[in-house]
């Protein structure tokens, strides 16, 4: 039951990881798209362009962050789920094994 629990959150951690790639991966795309709507603009201003630049830039990151927050968010929850579950159903033998080693019936 230790080795499930344990797997489930390794597991979790592996999703978790896998979604933070998926999201900055996401993210250099959302910056590489800013970036090329913001040369498009090169008729502007250096100035206004370089504002534009800077506003999409931190527009996509935060876009990015906050869909990354929220995928892992939702993760979390079903690892918690899960774990609980694996112990709800991992009680019984549990006790058993802490009864027969603490009265030393083997």
């Amino acid at each position: 039951m230790t080795n499930e629990i344990i797997k489930s959150i390794t597991e979790a951690e592996a999703q978790a990881a896998e979604l933070k790639q998926q999201a900055m991966e996401k993210a250099a795309q959302i910056l590489a798209d800013a970036e090329a709507r913001a040369y498009k603009q090169e008729h502007l201003s250096a100035e206004e362009n370089k504002l534009y630049r800077d506003s999409e830039i931190k527009a996509a990151t935060a876009e990015a962050e906050a869909e990354y927050r929220q995928t892992l968010s939702a993760k979390e929850k079903e690892a918690k789920e899960y774990c609980a579950q694996v112990l709800a159903s991992s009680e019984t033998a549990v006790n058993s094994i802490v009864g027969r080693v603490i009265s030393g019936n083997r």
